[in-house]
């Protein structure tokens, strides 16, 4: 794995300038919508409420084979969280799914024969369930990792890497019907402060945040442990579908956020940011994904540049140190990453980050660093909370 790092930030004009926005990606309703809603229900709010704090369009929400945008779904997660008083709800999400009712990789997965065919199987589909979604393990020595990361640091946000952190360590059990424990549970975001949530969800491994990834720890023996719920039958044709249904996403998908995806993934595994690697990511000749890329109107430059803007907002409100930000950024040195933000953002990280503290960043002091959208949703009201 290469650990090149770039000697000063990638020059490139401002988002937006002489291009589309990229378009927004989207995720599966079902089963994590589906349940956040009915838990909403649980707790007294409408469709009416839901559609007006979350954009949805609520009479979409019941057919197979929906789909909603990330900030959406992001906004979703947040009334929860409000609705329940429960900051920990991303944890716990799961023990609300019906009984049987999973997304379909997740029946990919169960029909797998061991634990390591299981998460193959989930790296290779997780677009299914989000297009921004990206899974994987590593063998360390005696331990095996689990990570979770989001390929569009516009929408990277704690309720996403809890809730497949969680989803993971349950599915572990659940399917092998042992009792696996984590030795140790890391996330990128600040604490925030449901310990005992975490404590549930993990099985007390101690957990770490500001960290360097999202990460689930564990004894690499359990990879090839045999899952209970294993069908080689049926899995063959579901992984037929899934082939299929992955196949026609990619189809549909503008270039320009494919690229982004894998752009944002080389940085996050501090690999070497190149078109050529990108190109073998996609398996595209650099040549092709060139012309089919300028004719959406962007440029590979353009977007390494959008990328890193968008993670190092995220990453400074969540109050990563910048050495750390710059680090994961793949600049060379702190003062790399403060020349690109100050063109970025017309203001300096420190700064930036004291702002949003404050609740005094608006988008007339540089570019927005979060796509537009409905407002948050407003608090709620004893009539919202009525069970």
């Amino acid at each position: 794995m290469s650990t090149t790092r770039s000697t000063s930030a990638t020059r490139a004009a401002p988002s937006g300038r002489g291009s589309a926005a990229l378009r927004e990606p989207t995720a599966a309703v079902y089963e994590s919508a589906l349940a956040l809603i009915g838990l909403l229900h649980r707790h007294g709010l409408t469709d009416v409420r839901i559609a007006q704090a979350t954009g949805i369009e609520m009479g979409r929400m019941y057919e197979p084979d929906a789909r909603l945008p990330l900030s959406q779904i992001e906004r979703l997660w947040e009334l929860a969280a409000q609705a329940t008083r429960d900051p920990g709800v991303a944890l716990q999400l799961h023990l609300h799914y019906p009984e049987n009712k999973l997304h379909f990789v997740a029946h990919v997965g169960m029909r797998s024969r061991t634990l390591r065919e299981a998460l193959e199987n989930w790296r290779k589909y997780a677009p299914l369930v989000c297009e921004a979604d990206d899974v994987d393990y590593v063998v360390e020595g005696s331990h095996a990792r689990f990570l979770y990361t989001c390929r569009d640091p516009r929408y990277d946000s704690r309720w996403f890497a809890e809730h497949f952190l969680a989803l993971a360590a349950w599915f572990g059990r659940s399917f092998t019907g042992q009792p696996l424990r984590p030795h140790a549970v890391r996330f990128m975001h600040p604490d925030p402060g449901c310990a005992q949530a975490y404590h549930q969800a993990f099985d007390g491994a101690p957990v770490t945040f500001l960290a360097q990834d999202n990460s689930l720890v564990f004894d690499a023996r359990y990879l090839d442990l045999p899952f209970r719920t294993a069908d080689s039958y049926l899995q063959h044709f579901l992984t037929q579908k899934a082939d299929e249904l992955k196949r026609r996403l990619e189809r549909e998908a503008p270039v320009g956020n494919r690229v982004m995806f894998a752009i944002s993934a080389l940085i996050q595994r501090r690999e070497e940011v190149t078109f050529e690697r990108v190109s073998e990511l996609l398996e595209q000749s650099p040549r092709k994904l060139r012309v089919v890329l300028e004719a959406e109107g962007r440029r590979f430059r353009e977007l390494v540049d959008e990328v890193r803007r968008h993670a190092a907002a995220r990453y400074l409100k969540w109050g990563l140190p910048i050495s750390q930000v710059a680090e994961l950024l793949g600049f060379s040195e702190p003062s790399a990453l403060q020349h690109a933000f100050r063109r970025w953002f017309q203001t300096s990280p420190g700064s930036f980050r004291a702002q949003l503290r404050a609740g005094h960043w608006s988008t007339s002091e540089g570019a927005s660093p979060w796509p537009s959208g409905p407002s948050p949703a407003e608090p709620l009201g004893e009539a919202d909370r009525a069970r």
